[in-house]
């Protein structure tokens, strides 16, 4: 479905309404932190996004258009990882330290921590005891302290 008419996203809406086309728009974890600028729907329609400053683009997030027929779907794209496991929470940690000295993006869940694949952190990794697997995930990186978004 391409249409001639410009579609503009606008804000973000809480609940999915029941009627309306729906375009997916699939995006990585960095292209989830940009709310203005031109973008392709996974049907090749063209958006402009101008959302309000200060937000960020979640997975299944619901956006508005200057169309009230239209709605636009956030999807989160599966990305190339490096899953992070140790049986020493200690050495987890130790490891979660130097990434972020590093300013490394990292999603932190139980027992693991995963950060996009990237062959010079893989092979700092290996100077820990830690076991690293390369899997593909849709990234959820923590937001840091000084983050602007």
């Amino acid at each position: 479905m391409r249409m001639n008419k410009q579609i503009v996203v606008t804000d973000w809406i809480k609940e999915k309404p029941r009627l309306g086309t729906f375009l997916k728009l699939t995006l990585n974890s960095d292209e989830r932190r940009i709310l203005r600028g031109k973008r392709l729907t996974d049907c090749d329609q063209e958006i402009i996004l101008q959302l309000p400053r200060g937000g960020k683009l979640n997975d299944g997030d619901i956006l508005s258009t200057n169309d009230s027929n239209f709605y636009v779907e956030i999807i989160a794209k599966t990305e190339s990882l490096i899953e992070i496991s140790s049986k020493s929470k200690l050495e987890l940690i130790k490891t979660a330290y130097h990434l972020g000295n590093r300013h490394v993006e990292v999603e932190i869940e139980k027992d693991i921590l995963l950060t996009k694949g990237d062959y010079l952190i893989e092979n700092m990794l290996k100077n820990f005891n830690v076991e690293i697997v390369n899997i593909q995930k849709k990234f959820f990186p923590e937001r840091g302290a000084h983050s602007h978004e």
